[in-house]
């Protein structure tokens, strides 16, 4: 099919495919603009609109716009945003599992991605979240693809049918339930705990890792956000994305001041120790027992604290700038779907 034109979009090569179709990587005749394709036929034409309706209504930067639909006799073809950069699936083959903060740096952002869909007057819910649906671009940020099993409406988050990737939908999904936000903010949690294990949830036995299997270097705070996240009862997890953020944030916060904190408590310890042996040399002097260099040990301690505390108040917490500081940020944001 390579080189073959359609409306105007001469194909090059395929990006990808599917259960909903087959996404083909294309290039405008006039404008000489690469674009990604979706194809779809037979049954999967409704389903291909159904995605349509739903993506056209999304204006966050982080999710391909869509450009246009076509309708011919027996296809139905979506022309979208064509984000280049490499799959957060082929970037994790290579580097998981990561270090704790990096694990948790990426999941905010993914996080963020999906809170905007689940805060839609609509609500939408993605139901397919695994890393080959998000690619990160060239300049490191991430955006989420593929909205085959997207549904949006109160009354469609509450259809039964089977959808999903095996290790990544919720234990709800695989058996036909009824799923929703909650069915996402599982998956969120199996990305996590693939970050933090590297142990693919889409491989066998197809479950991500419990808590229990993280290595002693997973901190309780992420141990926390995999129970709120993996519950098998959808009502014993967190509802939606927007709630699982806020966790993550509380759980940054912490970590963030953490340093500052383990300062403070080195500092309050040596200077009791100091206080201590002070007054253990002032009684040994009472008594009139030779000390030999113990006074100057006791001298250079305090003279050291005296410093130490100098130098805090001078520079300051290390953090104070960036929880005070304001910023402002101009950017554009896109208010109807298309060029």
């Amino acid at each position: 099919m390579n080189g073959k034109i359609i409306c105007g979009y001469r194909i090059l090569g395929i990006l990808g495919k599917g259960g909903q179709g087959t996404v083909y990587l294309a290039e405008h005749e006039v404008l000489h603009r690469k674009y990604a394709l979706k194809y779809a036929y037979g049954a999967e034409r409704e389903q291909l609109k159904q995605e349509a309706d739903i993506m056209k209504e999304l204006t966050d930067r982080r999710i391909p716009f869509l450009v246009d639909q076509i309708e011919e006799d027996n296809v139905s073809v979506l022309v979208m945003e064509y984000v280049e950069g490499v799959s957060l699936k082929e970037y994790l083959q290579n580097n998981v599992p990561l270090e704790e903060d990096e694990a948790l740096e990426l999941l905010h952002q993914i996080t963020e991605i999906v809170a905007y869909l689940h805060q839609q007057k609509g609500i939408v819910a993605h139901r397919d979240l695994k890393p080959a649906n998000f690619v990160m671009a060239k300049d490191g940020s991430l955006h989420l693809l593929d909205f085959g099993t997207a549904l949006t409406g109160m009354e469609s988050l509450h259809c039964r049918d089977l959808c999903g990737t095996p290790g990544y939908a919720a234990p709800e999904q695989m058996c036909g339930a009824r799923s929703g936000t909650e069915a996402d903010v599982y998956a969120l949690g199996a990305v996590y705990a693939y970050l933090l294990t590297g142990i693919d949830p889409a491989l066998p036995p197809f479950h991500p890792p419990v808590p229990e299997e993280c290595t002693e270097k997973v901190s309780k705070e992420s141990r926390r956000l995999l129970r709120k996240t993996l519950d098998p009862a959808p009502e014993m997890r967190l509802q939606d994305a927007t709630c699982l953020l806020r966790e993550i944030e509380t759980v940054q916060k912490r970590k963030k001041h953490l340093p500052a904190r383990m300062e403070s408590m080195a500092y309050q310890t040596v200077l009791i120790t100091d206080v201590i042996l002070a007054t253990v040399l002032v009684g040994l002097r009472y008594r009139e027992r030779p000390l030999e260099y113990a006074e100057w040990v006791c001298g250079g301690i305090t003279i050291l604290l005296f410093f130490w505390y100098l130098l805090r108040s001078i520079l300051g917490p290390g953090e104070r700038f960036v929880i005070t500081r304001e910023w402002n940020v101009t950017y554009t944001a896109k208010e109807k779907w298309g060029l």
